[in-house]
């Protein structure tokens, strides 16, 4: 990055969803870099129906200090109990409000399972900056 603002947006880190992707477990994305970035979205899909008792996926954004500590949920989407459905939240140095924040180096992404064998097919998670 050449110290501009780059409004163009690009995919940093995704779990493509597919016909045979399913979501069964929680887990994490890993350190994804964010240092070329001042504004980050999270937008969470699913295009099959959910199945298990009461199912429901929780998905944030966790973001790292330089000293290497998490701070959890600096952003979350709303929880999805039911699919088909979406959610999306974004943060970052030109977003109003409560999502308005100077990003540090690393963060990654955080999803979480709930119910009794809860399976969200066709599901999509992405982390896009610009």
């Amino acid at each position: 990055m050449s110290g501009t603002y780059a409004p163009a947006a690009r995919t940093l880190w995704t779990l493509t969803g597919s016909a045979s992707n399913r979501l069964t477990a929680s887990g994490n994305s890993g350190p994804i870099n964010i240092a070329e970035v001042c504004d980050l979205w999270l937008p969470v899909y699913v295009a099959g129906t959910s199945t298990g008792t009461s199912p429901t996926l929780d998905v944030q954004l966790d973001l790292q200090d330089p000293d290497g500590n998490w701070y959890p949920q600096v952003a979350k989407v709303t929880q999805l109990t039911s699919a088909p459905n979406f959610t999306n939240v974004s943060c970052g140095l030109h977003i109003g409000g409560l999502g308005s924040m100077v990003l540090p180096q690393v963060c990654r992404v955080v999803w979480t399972l709930g119910g009794t064998n809860p399976v969200f097919p066709q599901a999509s998670i992405s982390l896009v900056g610009r």
